[in-house]
Parts: C-alpha cells; structure tokens; sequence
C-alpha cells in the first residue's frame, strides 16, 4: 500500500520530488549522506557539515573523558517515520539507540589515530566499527535531518494535498541551536497502517546503498591493500557472495583499517573523486513496489484542455511544474513554484536546483553558471516582447544567464528576433539564453519519455539550443 493510494491521490513517482513510502513494510532504500556533501544545493551540503561536526564533536568528548556527554549526542534510535530499511517484514528495525555509544567508544578506543583524525564521512563507520551497516547510516542521517524532513514533508504536503494531522508527536529530534535531542509536536501526514508519523525524503538523497560501503571498500581499496602485503587467499575475491567465493569478516576487515588509516584515507579520497558518479536511485521499480505508469498522454491531454489567458495562467503553471518533475528528475530537483525575491518585487514561476553530473544539464550548470533552472509559464494565444524582457530581466549572476520560456505555441517572428537581440546585446559572457518551449515540445517530449524513444526529453532540450546558438548573428 503506497501512500498516494492509501490517500487516494493521482500523482505517481515519477511526478514528486520524494519518495512515495509504502504505509505496510519498508522500502529497501538508505538516506546517503554522501548526496548531501556532493549537492549543489547549499541547504544539503551544510546538513552534512553538521551531520560530521556533530560526530566529531563526540569524538572530543571522548578524548576529554566525558562519556555521559558523549552519549548524550550519540543516540539514533530507529528512523521508523521515513519507511527504509532492509528488514523483511514491516516498518519497524532495531535501530541503534544507546547501542551505537558502545560500539563507537570502543572503535576509538583502538584506534588513537582515529581520535586525532575524526570522520570525513560518517559512513566511514562501516569501515571501522563491526555493528554500523548501511541502514544504520540512514537512521543516524534522517534523525540528524528530522526537522529539515518535517520542513519539508510539510512543503510537499502542501503541494500535493496530502491530508495531515495536527500536533503530531515526533521523537527525538535534534535541535542545532540549543545543540540537544528533543521531542515535539508538528503537523504532517499519518501512516494509516501503522499510526506512526509519515516523514517525506527527497529522492536526490536516496541510494539502494551508500556510495561509501562496506562491500565497494572490500572489493577494491581493501583487496588490494591485502595482496600488496602478501596476504594470500583473497586473489579471486569478487566482492560478491557467489558459490566459491568468500566475502571478508567485518571484524577483520574493522580491526586492519583502524590500524592502517592510510588505507581509509585513500577510499575515502578515491571516492570523493569519483562524486560525479554517485547518482540518487532510480526509484521507480517495479521490485521496490513502485511501478512506472505511462504518463504521456494523461498531461497531453490535460494540456489541451486547458484554455489559453490569464485566467488560467495557474494552472497552467501547475501542469508545467508536474511535467517537468516527470521529465527531468532527478537531475533537476526540488523544483519550487512563485518564488519571490527577498523583497518581493520579483516572482519566478518554477526554479528547480540543477543537480546534473552528467548531460546537458551539466553544460548548462558549468558553462550558464546556472546552480537554479527557470522555467517561466505563460499561458498566453501569443508570446510578447514584454514576457521576453521579463524573463531577461531575471537572468543573472543569480539563476544563471540560460532560462526557459514555456508557452501554447511557437512565437511570431518579431519576438523570435527580440530574443536573438537579447542575446547579441549581452555586454558579459556568457551571454543570455531564452529558449521557448512549446506545448507541441512538451508533447514530444512526454510521449518520447513514456516511450524509450530518442530524443530523450534532455537530448531534446539540448538540440533546440544547438538550434538556438547555430542561427544566431
């Protein structure tokens, strides 16, 4: 039982920002605090540093003897609200607890280079501690993160009309200014099956496993440091547990990476090279319960059936902000609707933050300096020079110099021109971009999606604007 049909709502995963929890049993799927770090948004990359400096901060009152305060921080009891977890049955796991004070207390204790060091990640945890797994990572991030996911499970609440509780009880959360656990009351959705609050997590945050693991460290950095020091019987490991093969012990694999911290140094570094490459899941699959539905022609039609003018320049802005959900997620996420400036005086449709590492969208990050996307709804018979002016007016140092004008069909020649214009007149490089999508684009694009068929909607995108710089002056 999936949450959007628990509520009887019609938006499907491929739609939402989030991951759609199923309310009977949890989703194979962890919080990867790596995705945090690697984010270009600055919300997600500060959450990591507090997420480290609050380990590293119980590292020290190790060091100074004050047990009692560090086990006041480290305490992470099991994450039920947020649905993941590798148990078979169920939504509830047996978490960490006090547990984790044990377990951390006695790795420091064996490893004095460990204290002076700290943690870069505290996904390292796997490496060096033998009862810390990759669901045990995702309990320690979502409690650490629990206000930022009440924020914003509210947010999307919201946005979606999912029903919410008053005064719901949420416990232990950890509060950054007075630097404690504490419990409260919010509102925000309820599990039906379970009684248990529902907290919402963004997909641009979830992996099947961290991309710092037990099972990539010991099938690489670990294996090779075993046969450099001529320790034999692991030449054919294969980092899997098939018929022949042996995968290590834990405790082995802890106690040698403690007391060679070098080797830890290396993973860790290689894998932070290598953070173009860590990507959110794919979670619309079929074995995770969360089957893709065909959406094309469900948001073609609701497209056409909508009649141009102010009217319903709303909705119409509502249709755009769905599809391009559907189409581009998750390397355009967390899309927002009627974003004001600090003093009001200027509006945004719908901004997404571009989290690309690899397609176009990366292009336009690194070359556009365009950290936000802009989609601008004008649900108008015709395009004017005005809307043009408009939409140039926002690109900037801000939201970067490429934009998007989404409109019901192509614009006549005379602001075609205008957009060019916009473009030659640019006194900085790289100049502005305005690129107009069409409701015939968003038609193609959609049935290609729902297809498999190329262009893909980011290939098609890429195309109009090689269109775009090939017939400008």
């Amino acid at each position: 039982m999936l949450l959007n049909q628990a509520f009887k709502l019609s938006f499907t995963q491929a739609e939402v920002d989030f991951v759609i929890p199923r309310l009977d049993q949890d989703l194979p799927l962890c919080i990867d605090p790596f995705l945090l770090y690697k984010s270009r948004d600055d919300t997600l990359r500060h959450l990591h540093g507090q997420l480290v400096r609050l380990f590293n901060n119980s590292v020290v009152l190790f060091r100074e003897g004050k047990r009692r305060e560090m086990g006041e921080l480290i305490d992470f009891p099991e994450a039920n609200e947020i649905g993941f977890g590798y148990c078979e049955e169920g939504v509830r796991g047996s978490g960490l607890g006090n547990y984790l004070n044990r377990l951390l207390a006695d790795t420091l204790a064996a490893s004095e280079t460990l204290q002076a060091r700290g943690l870069r990640h505290i996904e390292e945890l796997q490496l060096v501690s033998i009862g810390v797994a990759a669901d045990r990572v995702s309990d320690i991030t979502a409690n650490v993160l629990k206000l930022f996911l009440i924020e914003y499970t509210q947010r999307q609440a919201s946005l979606w009309n999912i029903p919410m509780e008053a005064a719901v009880p949420i416990n232990h959360y950890f509060d950054f200014d007075a630097y404690q656990w504490r419990d409260g009351y919010f509102d925000l959705p309820r599990n039906t099956m379970t009684g248990l609050p529902i907290l919402l997590v963004p997909r641009r945050m979830v992996r099947l496993l961290p991309w710092i693991n037990l099972q990539d460290y010991a099938a690489t950095d670990y294996r090779l440091f075993l046969r450099s020091t001529a320790k034999r019987g692991w030449s054919k490991f294969s980092g899997t547990r098939r018929a022949g093969y042996s995968f290590p012990d834990k405790t082995e694999i802890a106690h040698t990476t403690r007391a060679n911290m070098k080797l830890l140094d290396g993973y860790i570094s290689r894998k932070e090279k290598e953070a173009p490459k860590a990507l959110p899941v794919y979670v619309e699959r079929e074995d995770l319960g969360l089957p893709i539905r065909p959406m094309a022609e469900e948001f073609i039609k609701r497209v056409a059936d909508l009649p141009s003018g102010v009217a319903y320049a709303k909705d119409y802005q509502r249709i755009l902000y769905e599809i391009v959900n559907y189409l581009f997620e998750p390397e355009l996420t967390d899309g927002e609707m009627e974003v004001r400036t600090i003093e009001g005086t200027e509006r945004r449709d719908i901004i997404y933050t571009n989290e690309s590492d690899t397609s176009f969208w990366q292009y336009v990050r690194l070359n556009y300096g365009s950290p936000m996307v802009m989609f601008e709804a004008k649900n108008v018979q015709e395009l004017e020079i005005e809307h043009i002016n408009q939409t140039a007016g926002y690109l900037g140092a801000r939201l970067g110099m490429l934009g998007f004008i989404v409109t019901r069909r192509t614009p006549r020649d005379n602001v075609i021109r205008k957009i060019y214009s916009i473009y030659n007149d640019t006194p900085s490089t790289p100049r502005k971009i305005i690129l107009v999508i069409t409701d015939d684009d968003l038609a193609l694009m959609l049935r290609n999606k729902d297809v498999g068929q190329r262009p893909t909607p980011t290939e098609h995108i890429q195309r109009k604007y090689r269109e775009f710089r090939t017939r400008v002056q």
